[in-house]
């Protein structure tokens, strides 16, 4: 399974990966639509401004967890193909995994009461922050890793 890479310097901030991503995973795939919808679509990574340059926040699908081992029910878990994956039909909402990421790149839905991370777009074909990229800021690779 391919990952993604994020290439800061050939990033320009237009946020357009958080955009599609929160389209990608609202209930119409439709752009028109998806901001119109209750709860509001919710992006999985974070694009700001750190040291004035471009940084992605977003799951490093670590090796060992320590959001799946700081979680007691189970809502987390670590794939075959590395992802690790918050299940937010099992997440309670206790937000333990929030404090374990030591990435900040665990989300709390306040509103929904579970937290979320980024799937690498799981059960699709492609990652929707990937293909909206364009500038190559975001490109696909073998193996996740940020420069």
């Amino acid at each position: 399974m391919l990952k993604k890479k994020f290439v800061k310097e050939k990033c320009v901030t237009c946020k357009q990966c958080m955009i599609e991503c929160a389209v990608r995973h609202s209930s119409s795939r439709n752009i028109s639509e998806a901001f119109l919808e209750t709860p509001k679509p919710r992006f999985r990574l974070q694009l700001s401004i750190r040291k004035e340059k471009p940084h992605m926040t977003v799951c490093q699908n670590c090796a060992k967890p320590k959001c799946r081992d700081a979680c007691e029910y189970g809502a987390i878990t670590k794939f075959e193909d590395g992802n690790v994956i918050i299940d937010t039909v099992k997440c309670v909402g206790c937000w333990e995994c929030v404090g374990a990421c030591p990435f900040g790149a665990i989300t709390k839905d306040t509103e929904l009461k579970f937290a979320f991370n980024c799937d690498d777009c799981k059960g699709f074909n492609t990652m929707a922050c990937v293909e909206a990229c364009k500038t190559d800021a975001l490109i696909y690779t073998d193996k996740y890793v940020t420069t």
